[in-house]
């Protein structure tokens, strides 16, 4: 190649390399743009995005707030229980008889379910409230509840003796008197008589004489306890005649053999009933307790008359053990709260009292059976006898408990 073709050449090569570099340079130009318009809009998208996240943010953020808010302001909704009081009833009654099968309850509210009681079951009641919904409840005397709704049951009118007389107990009758008394000289009862049985001074009068006095004396020297001659509970217990028994003498009273809504005749069958149970066991005077143990006359009644729902105090089964008391007969005679009647009118059921032969002092107390038979306490035990008999035969006059 000459110079003339080299130099040719070369500014032929010039001339590409002039018009290739502009394509070149606006290629690279356009690709930065582009990278850079890509970038911008991935910038401007992650900015939207983040808009977005922060406005839901706080979008369940006031929401939140205004949930709270709500729960804050907004009070729990009350149960409005309508009580239409004339359907229930108003005053508390002494029983309620069922008219229909109904539910009874443990609570006051309700809502605890005790037992199903079926129609004609008499109930004998403690009290009337309302409940805490303003539902007049009548709670039950063996601790369930039910609602006291005219429809679902009825008071009924219980047997009761005139208020001038003794007044019938619709429940057990409670103890008269101090129970777990300290047995001393001149006491007589079921206590002086287990006393006397087991210190060998029992002679067939259950009275504590001296010399009952001066073995418990002897008795307790021997046993290091304190000696007085009287029987408190720690000589009891030394003696082995039963820790509890102590006070179970004392405090026995016989159960209720008829209910409130139960009649008079029932009433007077408890009570003759009750004196069955001691028929056969021995006359002990002063004693009226247990009916596995013997009582006096004035004894069995007293116990009789308890099963019967009437406790005739002041004369009491505990103070027919004490001194003074040995002729309760007496005071039963004399007590207004017994009805008199004539001897023509005897009823079973009403008591019989008798004078001592050439006296005109009481000195015997007998039930009447009917039929001229009586049910007694008189030596040798308690036995079923004719009215009137060899010994004893003057009638004073006839009380009637039951009327």
């Amino acid at each position: 190649m000459n110079k003339r073709h080299f130099q040719l050449a070369v500014a032929l090569l010039a001339s590409l390399a002039l018009s290739a570099s502009p394509v070149l340079a606006d290629s690279q130009t356009n690709q930065a743009n582009a990278a850079a318009t890509q970038q911008a809009t991935t910038t401007d998208q992650a900015k939207a995005d983040q808009n977005k996240t922060d406005q839901a943010s706080s979008q369940s953020s006031s929401a939140s707030q205004s949930s709270q808010t709500d729960q804050k302001t907004t009070k729990p909704e009350t149960k409005v229980v309508k009580i239409n009081l004339k359907n229930y009833l108003s005053q508390k009654p002494t029983v309620v008889q069922l008219k229909k099968t109904v539910t009874l309850y443990k609570n006051s509210a309700l809502t605890k379910k005790a037992q199903t009681a079926s129609k004609g079951t008499h109930y004998l009641v403690s009290k009337l409230t309302k409940n805490k919904d303003g539902v007049p409840v009548l709670k039950l005397h063996n601790g369930k509840y039910v609602a006291a709704k005219k429809s679902d049951l009825a008071a009924v009118k219980p047997y009761q003796n005139p208020k001038q007389y003794h007044q019938i107990h619709y429940t057990r009758v409670k103890p008269y008197g101090k129970v777990g008394y300290t047995v001393k000289r001149g006491y007589e009862g079921i206590k002086t008589y287990l006393i006397m049985k087991r210190l060998g001074t029992y002679n067939g009068y259950n009275m504590y004489n001296t010399a009952t006095w001066y073995a418990v004396r002897n008795f307790q020297a021997r046993n290091h306890l304190k000696v007085t001659g009287n029987v408190d509970q720690a000589t009891w217990t030394k003696l082995g005649l039963g820790k509890k028994l102590f006070k179970q003498i004392d405090s026995y009273t016989a159960p209720l053999g008829a209910q409130a809504w139960q009649g008079r005749n029932a009433h007077i069958e408890a009570m003759i009933r009750h004196a069955y149970k001691y028929l056969g066991h021995p006359y002990l005077v002063g004693s009226s307790s247990m009916t596995r143990y013997g009582t006096d006359c004035s004894g069995l009644v007293i116990q009789s008359l308890y099963a019967g729902g009437i406790s005739p105090v002041p004369v009491s089964a505990i103070g027919h053990a004490h001194p003074g008391n040995e002729w309760n007969s007496r005071n039963l005679w004399a007590d207004k709260k017994l009805k008199w009647v004539p001897y023509s009118r005897r009823r079973r059921g009403d008591l019989v009292f008798y004078y001592q032969p050439g006296t005109r002092t009481i000195w015997h107390v007998a039930i009447y059976l009917g039929n001229n038979m009586v049910i007694e306490s008189w030596p040798p035990r308690i036995m079923v006898q004719p009215i009137s008999n060899s010994q004893r035969n003057v009638i004073a006059g006839i009380k009637r408990p039951f009327i």
